[in-house]
């Protein structure tokens, strides 16, 4: 009986840790979200296809998978002092999507500015004025890049039909 009692004793102790480890967000138990944030204001989600980065939202096409170990929330961005950067990619039959978003987590009035690279032109894709490359990481894939809300999107695409697919 005392052995019946030590053992209920040590599990109920064991769910309790767990349920305070859970509820401090300090541990996540949910296998069926690919939810992620961080105090440095990195934000990201993906379901049903549908990708939110900070407060953008993506249509990933059917059949790409995220790579998990390529994702980064929030890291620094070298040439930019105070920013930071979230960075997805998603693979379907050795063809690539990278997607990234550009932003100061301190919400202060800096805004990331573009300076057009010399093999890009000015286009509007989805409604959305940026600059567009179809070589811009000399794999001759499409890239667009564009502010929004002082955030600085890009995304690579395997193609332009993709491309466009994406961005909503």
């Amino acid at each position: 009986m005392k052995k019946i009692l030590m053992i209920s004793a040590v599990l109920l102790a064991i769910c309790l840790t767990v349920s305070a480890v859970s509820a401090d967000n300090e541990w996540s138990f949910s296998f069926f979200s690919s939810d992620s944030s961080n105090s440095d204001g990195g934000q990201m989600s993906f379901e049903n296809g549908k990708l939110k980065l900070q407060d953008f939202q993506f249509a990933i096409p059917d059949g790409y998978n995220e790579n998990e170990s390529a994702r980064k929330l929030a890291v620094d961005v070298n040439d930019t002092p105070d920013a930071k950067a979230l960075m997805c990619q998603f693979i379907k039959d050795g063809k690539d999507i990278f997607i990234k978003v550009y932003f100061f987590p301190d919400d202060s009035d800096k805004e990331l500015t573009i300076t057009p690279g010399t093999a890009e032109v000015e286009k509007k894709i989805s409604n959305i004025d940026g600059y567009y490359s179809d070589n811009k990481y000399n794999d001759s894939t499409p890239t667009f890049r564009y502010i929004k809300d002082g955030k600085l999107v890009e995304v690579n695409a395997p193609d332009d039909d993709t491309l466009a697919s994406i961005i909503k």
